[in-house]
């Protein structure tokens, strides 16, 4: 069964080796290096907020947080990470409603965003089968110059409280 805490600074080390690959961390946190660190990850996550892991028992198993999260009506979820071996488990789906959650109780969000790259179809389908809708597309570029299209999507949350 599936619970979620707030991250620790020791989580980090540990989250950091969940991407397989270059390609994976660019999803998950364009703005750092691959590989991955836990430095890099504890550095991310003190800039936002609701940084949060989902555990199995005691084990961590996926991570997220929340940005722009002033208060007012929209919230961003960011920085979503699955261990490899829980991929496929109901364990992003868990976190992603934890964090629609604490968007709408703790900051009284009615719209969650997130943006996700074109060639990451997976989770595309995956936050589409969650109710999120494209909205706007904005260039990217990946580790190496190419560009890639980041799709915007959005959610609105009034009333979907659903653990």
């Amino acid at each position: 069964m599936y619970r979620f805490r707030d991250a620790a600074d020791a989580d980090f080390p540990l989250i950091a080796d969940f991407p397989l690959n270059e390609e994976e961390v660019y999803y998950m946190i364009p703005s750092t290096t691959y590989p991955l660190t836990g430095e890099q990850l504890r550095l991310k996550a003190a800039e936002r907020g609701c940084a949060t892991v989902v555990t199995d028992g005691e084990e961590v198993v996926a991570y997220g947080n929340l940005y722009d999260i002033e208060e007012g009506e929209q919230r961003w979820i960011g920085n979503v990470i699955v261990r490899p071996s829980s991929r496929g488990t109901g364990a992003a789906a868990y976190l992603i409603q934890t964090l629609i959650n604490r968007a709408f109780e703790s900051h009284r969000a009615t719209t969650i965003r997130l943006i996700c790259h074109n060639t990451n179809t997976r989770a595309l389908l995956f936050y589409s089968g969650l109710g999120f809708k494209p909205y706007d597309v904005q260039p990217k570029k990946r580790p190496g110059g190419s560009q890639i299209a980041g799709i915007a999507m959005s959610l609105s949350v009034e009333g979907q409280i659903t653990l």
